[in-house]
């Protein structure tokens, strides 16, 4: 018996660096999504608001972000919300309320905002970060440090999903190439 005992952190630390669950993954109970790139959950009885490291949604709320985000592109309030609401409908639709989520977690990291930067995925095991960019609802954020692999593929998605017109970059082209800076693209 004790052998099984000594074996079992060996076995676990296996399982980890071949590619199974990391000591670093969390599960949450998802209490909601506030927008197209922030996941609400509840943790110790508080809520955290959890930031899909990489990528940038428009707002879907009037906020600071909003205004900067008017601002800098000359576009309306009302358009840029019809994007941010579209990319929060198109997260929810990728989640179902109070599902379990796995995250990696930056257990050191929090943005600007004060959210934690993860890297989500839903209860079948798709990543909500590639899923935002992939689908067209969500751009790379250039200016965060981010796994070089998790950068690179959320790139190539980004490529594709403006190539194929899918999501806001089919249903709002002009729109989404003025707020994600690729005017003329």
């Amino acid at each position: 018996m004790t052998r099984v005992y000594f074996l079992f952190p060996l076995l676990m630390n296996l399982i980890a660096w071949t590619g199974g669950a990391s000591a670093d993954d969390i599960r949450y109970r998802l209490a909601g999504v506030e927008d197209g790139d922030t996941l609400k959950v509840t943790l110790d009885g508080q809520s955290e608001r959890l930031q899909l490291m990489g990528i940038d949604a428009p707002e879907n709320t009037s906020n600071p972000k909003l205004a900067k985000d008017i601002q800098r592109t000359g576009l309306s309030a009302e358009a840029l919300l019809v994007i941010g609401n579209a990319a929060a409908d198109h997260l929810r639709s990728l989640t179902e309320s109070s599902q379990i989520i796995r995250v990696e977690k930056n257990r050191f990291r929090r943005d600007k905002y004060g959210r934690l930067s993860v890297i989500a995925h839903n209860d079948t095991g798709r990543s909500l970060n590639l899923s935002m960019v992939e689908d067209g609802y969500a751009v790379v954020l250039g200016r965060y440090p981010v796994p070089d692999a998790l950068k690179s593929e959320l790139l190539q998605a980004q490529e594709e999903a403006i190539r194929e017109s899918r999501g806001l970059w089919g249903r709002y082209p002009e729109i989404t190439r003025t707020w994600s800076g690729r005017v003329g693209n």
